[in-house]
This record gives structure tokens, sequence and C-alpha cells, in this order.
């Protein structure tokens, strides 16, 4: 490449530079709209009080201005927001600004507040020559009740799949398997127990040794106990195992009555985790009919119940169904 076209391609890449940088300044110069999400935190709770009514945890800050200040604010400002519970004015006297259903503003004390388009206005980040033009929400009431806490259990929220040949055993295990809850006691009269995050766990050929945040509520402020909790799950190659000789009992057969079974046992296929299957015998398991079942039947077969350890799976039962005959104990 000679001198010439390499000066050309100089004055090319300039050209087009100053080309770029002329549109954005034009274009930074227009008028913008800009949508901050902010978060909201309430400091300075009256001791022995909680927050009863939904808060959210964001609120929508919307501004208008030139292009270069929008882009200043985005990225230069500290967008969260704090207010102070007791710096607030009392609801009563904003009864008339927020919803002002019974269901909302009903048993009214004083301690009640409400955060208003102003209050977050003082708090928002600002720049001069740019206008914040809404809020959303735009105004929130706090009511109060009684602080207590309660201890429910942990709800597990996993789905697992496994690869062809393996299997759960047992069930999963959480430590912690409960979680203490603070919050307003209206609340936590409703809370019976509380939820893991959604997690799928796919193709399993192996343990699960992890740990699981607990779910968090987005309008409610609760305090939690933990965060996470720690799930174990056992997961083995399957096999199958064949148990012969389980005796069948019927269950709730008066005492007048004696009722003989045809086949008297009953052998089955059981499906689980290879070390299950070592230990297991015919006498883990019980084959049982209801003596109701019997009077309501028709047929002359039934179909028994089998119970066994958690985490076996009956594959098939042989035979699938029973004959019987009922009569007069000697």
């Amino acid at each position: 490449m000679n001198a010439m076209n390499k000066h050309r391609i100089l004055i090319l890449f300039a050209a087009s530079l100053f080309g770029a940088l002329a549109w954005l300044s034009v274009s930074m110069g227009e008028r913008y709209q800009l949508t901050l999400t902010a978060p909201l935190a309430v400091e300075d709770i009256p001791a022995g009080y909680a927050i009863r009514t939904p808060v959210p945890r964001t609120v929508q800050l919307h501004y208008r201005g030139d292009g270069w200040r929008l882009a200043l604010l985005r990225f230069g400002a500290d967008a969260n927001l704090t207010v102070t519970f007791s710096a607030l004015r009392p609801a009563s006297e904003s009864a008339g600004r927020i919803d002002s259903s019974a269901a909302v503003v009903r048993n009214f004390t004083p301690a009640n507040r409400v955060i208003t388009r102003l209050d977050i206005s003082e708090r928002a980040p600002a720049r001069a020559g740019v206008e914040l033009t809404d809020v959303t929400p735009d105004s929130i009431f706090l009511g109060l009740d009684r602080y207590e806490q309660r201890t429910v259990p942990l709800q597990l929220d996993i789905t697992t799949t496994f690869r062809e040949g393996y299997g759960q055993v047992g069930g999963a295990t959480l430590a912690p398997d409960s979680v203490t809850v603070g919050g307003a006691a209206s609340i936590l009269r409703t809370i019976t127990s509380w939820p893991t995050i959604r997690r799928d766990f796919k193709d399993l050929r192996a343990p699960i040794e992890t740990d699981v945040e607990l779910a968090q509520s987005h309008l409610l402020l609760l305090v939690m106990s933990t965060t996470t909790t720690h799930v174990s799950l056992n997961v083995e190659p399957f096999a199958e195992k064949v148990l012969n000789g389980i005796s069948v009992e019927g269950r709730g057969v008066p005492g007048n009555r004696e009722v003989i079974f045809i086949p008297p046992r009953l052998d089955i296929v059981a499906r689980g985790g290879i070390k299950q299957l070592a230990n297991l015998a015919p006498s883990d398991f019980q084959v049982r009919v209801d003596y109701t079942t019997i009077v309501a039947d028709t047929t002359g077969l039934i179909d028994p119940t089998i119970s066994g350890p958690g985490g076996i799976q009956i594959v098939t039962k042989r035979p699938e169904r029973l004959q019987y005959i009922v009569r007069k104990r000697l």
C-alpha cells in the first residue's frame, strides 16, 4: 500500500469519526425519557412492631431531559432510596391520597405512616436540567402490627430427572428443615410453611449435595433466620429384586368371620437402589386386604394393598389379583 492510499484511508476514517461524533452530539442534545429502578428500604420501624402492608422492594423513577444529562444520571447516580419511618407523615393526614377502601384504611393507629411522592422525590437522584416527571407507585401506605416470630417447615420445590438405570433412593433431607420467620402478627398467622426457590436437576446419576435458596417475598417485609438450606438427595443405580412368599393378611375382619385368600402368599418384583435392595427381605413388606373391600366386591377377585420401605417401587406382583373365601369362624 503506497503513501497516497494510506493518506486516503486516514481521511476517510477521520471523516467517519467526525460524522459519528456530530450525529451523537445532536442526538444526545435532544429530549428523551428515562426510567430508573430504585431499591426502596424503610428504616427505624418502632420497636416491637413490623409493617403488615405490602411494600414494593423497588420504585420506578421517570425522568425527562436531554440525552447527555440522562446518561450522566443513569450511570453516575446512586438510586437507592432509604426512608426513615419516624420522619414520614402520619397516614391519617394523607388518607385521601391513597387507596381509601375499608380494607386499606381501617384500624388506623397513630403509628401508621405513608410514603408520598414528595418523600420519594426528595430522596431520588437528581441532576441539573433533568426533571422527575413521575413516580410509580406514587404513594405507599405503611400499616403496623405487633412483631412476632414463627417457626415453620421448609417446603422443597425441585424437579428431578434421572439417567437411564438410575433413580432416587429415599426422600430428600434438608438442613435446616425449618425457618423462623419474623414479621407482623397478622401476616404470620397465614404462613404454615415456607418454600425454596424452584430448582431443576436433570440427568442425575450421582447423589446431590447443594445449597438451595429460600423464596423471597417481593411485597412483605419479613425477617428470615436463614436464607438457604442444604439439600441432600441420594441417587443410585437402580436394579430389580424378586421377593417370594409374602403372606396376605385380612384387615378389619369381624371376630365371627374368617377370610381365606387364594393363594395365601404373593411374590413381588421390587425396584430400587442397589444398596437398598441388597438388604431387602420379604418381611419388609405387608400385603393387606380390607374386609370392607371384600364386602363391596361382586367379582370374586380383589386387588391387595402392598406397603414397604420408602423409595422402593413395586414393579409387578404375582398374582395380580386374589380370590377369597369368607366363612364363619368355627
